[in-house]
């Protein structure tokens, strides 16, 4: 066997050498692989070793099943005795991380595995931790869906959460450890603020990262059945009702009951009918023609006017006086008074 030293002043390890009937076994297996290998002249195994990006290690000694899996068809007794390979030596102290970049990964494979590194699937990094654990992506997923969905329930509609901006891992620096998360703001359909703890078994927080989560919630809302005119009031032949993702709408929805009200603004047909674009119907519209009450002391006068501007009961409009063709301001009375005193 090769004593000389990688790249990483590392030797191949001898000290852990498990029983010679065994070994032999082992030793017989992985001849056999590496011979396959070596006879084929590139890779045509029907098998790959893909190694993991993270992985934790008890021991003094990362062995191959520690940082790798097999995808494809190999027999788990062939896998075991892979999966046994000792590596280089692990970090030398609990909660110890080591970061091996591809290229170095590459070369660590080279000299420990020989000929079966050309079947290995390389990450970009790998990092592994001495003790604690890791907890993966899909994980952390699971445990941030379990703990919303009670909030999503008191919800009305259809709501899901997708789209989580999270780490692919988190080391956790015990095995007793565990996560836990809160929305941080509003819990509020689109795109939640998450903050997620590391916590010790006796409850104590040990550090805190962040992440997001999109919350789709599909709710029934009116609609504009055909297109709407500004100033146009609403009646319910005007109005649908259509399913829509409120995520992505930008304000409180018009509740599609209380009518007696207009649109301050065109809506197109099928579009969402917002509360803040609607307005009472005032008593006087603009353009209505009015009667203008002169009220003195000793005399009143009542003259045809045309409003010029929209009006409600006790409120100060401009009208125009139809027989001088001048502007005059007079507090509405009714829908067809305007009183000047």
């Amino acid at each position: 066997m090769r004593t000389i030293r990688n790249t990483m002043g590392m030797r191949k390890l001898t000290g852990f050498a498990p029983a010679l009937a065994v070994l032999t076994a082992l030793a017989v297996m992985l001849v056999c692989l590496m011979a396959a290998i070596a006879q084929a002249g590139e890779v045509k195994a029907s098998w790959r070793i893909a190694v993991r990006p993270a992985a934790v290690v008890e021991g003094d000694v990362v062995r191959l099943g520690d940082i790798a899996s097999v995808v494809g068809k190999l027999s788990a007794p062939h896998w075991q005795t892979l999966a046994a390979t000792e590596l280089w030596r692990a970090p030398a102290t609990p909660g110890e991380q080591t970061s091996i970049p591809r290229e170095k990964l590459n070369e660590l494979l080279a000299y420990y595995l020989e000929d079966l590194a050309q079947l290995c699937i390389v990450p970009g990094r790998l990092v592994v931790q001495r003790g604690g654990s890791l907890v993966q992506r899909d994980r952390i997923v699971s445990m941030i869906v379990e703990t919303l969905t009670p909030q999503m329930r008191n919800m009305p509609g259809e709501n899901s959460l997708r789209d989580f901006r999270l780490p692919e891992y988190v080391f956790l620096g015990d095995s007793q450890n565990y996560l836990e998360c809160e929305v941080s703001g509003e819990f509020a359909p689109g795109r939640l603020s998450l903050l997620i703890r590391e916590v010790g078994p006796e409850g104590g927080v040990r550090r805190k990262f962040t992440g997001t989560a999109f919350l789709d919630s599909w709710r029934t809302v009116a609609c504009a059945q055909r297109p709407l005119n500004m100033r146009e009031t609403l009646t319910p032949d005007a109005v649908s009702f259509e399913r829509k993702n409120v995520a992505y709408l930008r304000g409180e929805v018009w509740d599609g009951r209380t009518f007696g009200m207009r649109v301050m603004r065109t809506v197109g047909a099928g579009q969402v009918i917002y509360a803040d674009i609607l307005d009472d119907v005032p008593l006087i519209s603009r353009g209505d023609k009015v009667s203008l009450v002169y009220e003195g002391q000793h005399i009143q006068l009542a003259v045809l006017a045309r409003a010029m501007e929209d009006g409600r009961f006790g409120e100060s409009i401009v009208v125009r006086n139809l027989q001088s063709n001048r502007d005059v301001s007079g507090t509405v009375r009714d829908g067809s008074t305007v009183v000047v005193r």
